[in-house]
C-alpha cells in the first residue's frame, strides 16, 4: 500500500544494539538496504535517536551518547554502501521533547536533515517531562500540551507515535481519551494542520501488546485529524532489518481507518518541502 518507511533504527540508535544468532548486527543500515531492495521500497528514512547538543544540561540521559558524528558517521557509511536500484534513501532522526520550548533538534539544524520526528509521550525514558499524575486526566493534559508544543514548531515534520506509551505505565488509554478535552483536541490537531506537521502511523504500535488499547483509540484519533486537514507519515519503526516496510496489519488498519495513500506524505515529498 505504502512503498516507503519512514522510522528505521540503525545500531547508531542506543535501542537497536541486537544481533542475530550468527552474532551479526541485525539492525545495519547494509541489511536494511539489502531488505528494502527485496521487499521493493521506494523510499527508506533512517531516524536514529538523535540531539544535536547531548551535552546541554537537562539532555534526557537516553541521549547522552548522541550527538552529529552520529550523522556523520551514518552518512559515510552509507556513502560506501552499493544504492538500492529505485529506493531513494534520507537521513533524518528521531529527537526528544525535552520540554514545551525545548525540543532536541533546532530549526538551523533541521534544514540539514531530511526528516525530523518527534516523540511526546516517553514516558518511561528517565528525565523526559511527565505528567503531574497517572491519573487519565493528567495524562490526558499533558498529551495534549506537549503535542500542542511540537505543533507549533514548523521546521518539525511528524510526531511520532502520537499518544502512544505502554498501557502499564500510563494506564488504560480509552480511559486517558475519555478524559481528554476534545475541544483542545481539535485545536491542536488544527495547529498541527496550519504549521504542516503531520502525525505518524506507527506500524509497531499498532499491534503492540503493551498498547492494547491505541489502535482503536488512535483510530478515532486519526478520523478527526484528517477532518482538519491533517497530514500522516508511515513508518515501520524497525529496530531490525526483518522488521522495515509495511505489514498486513498495518495496511488493514490503515483502509480501516478511512486513510489512503493520498493521505500520507512520502519522504520524497518531505524533502521537496525543505528544499
Amino acid at each position: 500500500m505504502l512503498h516507503f518507511d519512514s522510522h528505521v533504527h540503525t545500531y547508531y540508535s542506543p535501542c537497536a544494539h541486537g544481533v542475530d544468532k550468527a552474532s551479526r548486527p541485525v539492525a545495519s543500515p547494509e541489511r536494511y538496504l539489502q531488505r528494502a531492495g527485496e521487499i521493493g521500497l521506494r523510499a527508506l528514512v533512517f531516524t536514529d535517536h538523535f540531539i544535536e547538543d547531548p551535552a546541554l544540561p537537562g539532555v534526557v540521559l537516553f541521549y547522552k551518547g548522541s550527538g552529529e558524528a552520529i550523522l556523520g558517521n551514518l552518512r559515510l557509511e552509507l556513502d560506501r554502501l552499493p544504492a538500492v536500484q529505485g529506493c531513494d534513501v534520507f537521513v533524518g532522526c528521531e529527537t526528544e521533547t525535552m520540554s514545551t520550548e525545548w525540543v532536541g533538534v533546532g530549526e538551523a539544524m533541521a534544514k540539514e536533515l531530511d526528516f525530523v520526528l518527534v516523540p511526546t509521550t516517553h514516558y518511561h525514558l528517565p528525565g523526559v517531562p511527565r505528567p503531574a499524575s497517572y491519573a487519565p486526566r493528567d495524562v490526558a493534559r499533558h498529551m495534549l500540551v506537549m503535542l500542542e508544543a511540537v505543533a507549533r514548531k514548523p521546521w518539525l515534520d511528524s510526531v511520532a507515535h502520537p499518544f502512544a506509551e505502554i498501557e502499564s505505565l500510563i494506564g488504560d488509554l480509552r480511559a486517558i481519551y475519555e478524559a481528554m478535552d476534545k475541544a483542545r483536541l481539535r485545536d491542536v490537531l488544527g495547529l498541527a494542520a496550519r504549521n504542516g506537521v503531520a502525525l505518524e502511523v506507527n506500524a509497531s504500535c499498532l499491534t503492540s501488546p503493551e498498547l492494547p488499547n491505541y489502535a482503536t483509540v488512535f483510530r478515532e484519533i486519526v478520523s478527526l485529524a484528517k477532518s482538519l486537514g491533517v497530514r500522516f507519515t508511515f513508518g515501520s519503526d524497525a529496530h531490525d532489518y526483518a522488521n522495515l516496510g509495511m505489514t498486513l496489519e498495518a495496511e488493514t488498519w490503515i483502509t480501516s481507518s478511512g486513510l489512503s495513500p493520498g493521505d500520507f506524505l512520502s519522504p520524497q515529498m518531505l524533502r521537496a518541502k525543505r528544499d
